[in-house]
């Protein structure tokens, strides 16, 4: 008996032990000195401003094969021939089918290519829900209100100026620059993939690639006392599951047991309180928690500080109690659409929904569909795959492009924190992996967490300072690619 209580003494032991090295380590880890922000007129940010605001009135809603709606982008795009007059005299164009477009920017060199890109097509919106024309670009205080002022017009009329600028002062680039833009990124299409195929044909293959993604996000995870500057180094993968379930149908009067919507509910229920895949920190995401704890305060600080301790614990904890703390660690499950009888009093013959997943890295399409379709056939009920994407390449941090990434970006944003994260949506820039082994996500865009629920929403808006930021951030890293 003596024996299992000193076992247990040495046990509690060693816990308060590992507590204490823990607590002693988090007192000692040292906040990041915070360098002096880039000073911003007011004047150079309003003219900025009051330039960009041309390309928000243009409506350009994605590029629809059918539909061929070009027309909008036509007109943006000899909107930008007047604002960026240097770009497209210097440059050499190529335009694709559905108007998507890309510029190259002659340097001295072939070897270690920059692309620049992001999407010009924006979603719909709806004028009775703004306080503001969704596509007036109205200047309010120090804000630009439109439809893509974050996403993503901001970035590419950023990167156009720094090139008109550059290319006023007489500046040639080192090497090769690419400024690419497609049209129907809102809609999964198809101009990002012929871009990259001409890229392939004329053997293009980029030391770097900067798409959309990441942000300069103020108050980015809890207790946060610095912005951080994350970085999108892969793609979740996304699948569509289409889940059916059949019976003889008949009048709601005599309602049997067991009807389609009801096995469907109960298929849900069990997937929504028994999540049935993998859950597993990732060495990625566990360097964005190390990052960030640098900026915490308090009990996150002493929590995500010492992953060499609470990693399982967090593991288990964060999916439970916090939906962006499951997109990180699993496969997420959503169900977004469903269809029954066209009539109230009919009991469908026939009854489906939609799952709707973004697959992590742990377990993929095939692994995640497997999981699924066995509940579904524990209700009798049918799971087909109607569409789907693995998830994209994982760029190496340690590669190149990455750290340059990094330094500029230190630079322009020295009070930011920089760290990887896992892209929880899609972007372009999973089909330049094909020519670039670091086809990375980032908008050089500071934001809070406010301004980042404006996306795809209503009174979508960006300060105006922040458009200056993102112009010298592409200056920076255009130069200083030597």
């Amino acid at each position: 008996m003596d024996y299992v209580l000193y076992a247990l003494l040495g046990f509690l032991g060693i816990i308060i032990l590992l507590l204490l090295i823990a607590f002693i380590k988090t007192i000692f880890m040292k906040k990041p000195v915070v360098k002096k922000e880039i000073e911003i007129d007011y004047k150079d940010a309003l003219a900025y401003a009051n330039k960009f605001k041309e390309m928000i009135r243009v409506k350009t809603i994605s590029y629809n094969e059918e539909t061929e709606n070009g027309l909008p982008f036509q007109v943006l795009k000899n909107k930008m021939k007047e604002l960026f007059p240097l770009v497209f005299n210097t440059m050499e164009i190529k335009e694709f089918k559905g108007e998507s477009l890309i510029l190259r920017w002659k340097g001295k060199s072939k070897e270690k290519p920059i692309i620049l890109m992001s999407h010009i097509d924006v979603v719909p919106a709806v004028d009775s829900q703004w306080d503001y024309d969704p596509f007036g670009g109205e200047i309010v205080g120090d804000e630009i209100f439109g439809r893509g002022t974050l996403d993503t017009k901001s970035t590419v009329f950023a990167f156009y100026q720094a090139c008109e600028e550059l290319i006023q002062a007489g500046y040639v680039p080192e090497h090769d620059i690419y400024l690419a833009s497609s049209t129907d990124e809102e809609t999964s299409g198809f101009g990002a993939s012929l871009t990259v195929d001409w890229l392939k044909e004329n053997g293009v293959k980029a030391f770097l690639v900067v798409d959309e993604g990441g942000t300069v996000l103020s108050n980015a995870l809890p207790s946060m006392t610095q912005p951080m500057a994350v970085v999108g180094i892969l793609e979740k993968g996304y699948v569509d599951i289409k889940l059916t379930a059949r019976s003889h149908g008949g009048h709601s009067s005599t309602p049997p047991k067991n009807t389609p919507i009801a096995r469907l509910s109960k298929m849900i229920c069990e997937i929504e309180n028994h999540f049935p895949l993998k859950t597993k920190m990732i060495k990625e995401v566990e360097t964005l928690f190390t990052n960030a704890s640098y900026g915490m305060k308090g009990v996150f600080k002493y929590l995500f500080g010492n992953l060499w301790l609470f990693k399982g614990l967090l593991s288990k904890v964060l999916p439970k109690i916090n939906p962006f703390g499951r997109a990180l660690l699993s496969t997420t499950i959503a169900f977004t659409m469903m269809k029954g009888s066209d009539a109230e009093n009919v009991i469908p013959a026939e009854a489906w929904v939609i799952a709707n997943l973004r697959t992590h890295p742990i377990q993929g399409v095939d692994d995640s569909f497997k999981v699924i379709e066995k509940i579904a056939k524990k209700y009798d009920i049918k799971a087909e795959i109607i569409s789907r994407r693995e998830t994209s390449n994982i760029v190496d941090i340690k590669n190149p492009g990455y750290k340059y990434l990094e330094t500029i970006i230190n630079r322009v944003f020295p009070d930011a924190i920089v760290s990887p994260y896992v892209m929880l949506g899609g972007t372009d820039c999973r089909f330049y992996s094909e020519v670039s082994d670091a086809a990375l996500r980032f908008s050089p865009v500071r934001m809070d967490n406010d301004e980042l629920k404006k996306m795809h929403g209503n009174n979508e808006s960006i300060k105006i300072n922040a458009l200056v930021e993102a112009k010298v951030f592409y200056q920076e890293l255009i130069k200083n690619n030597v």
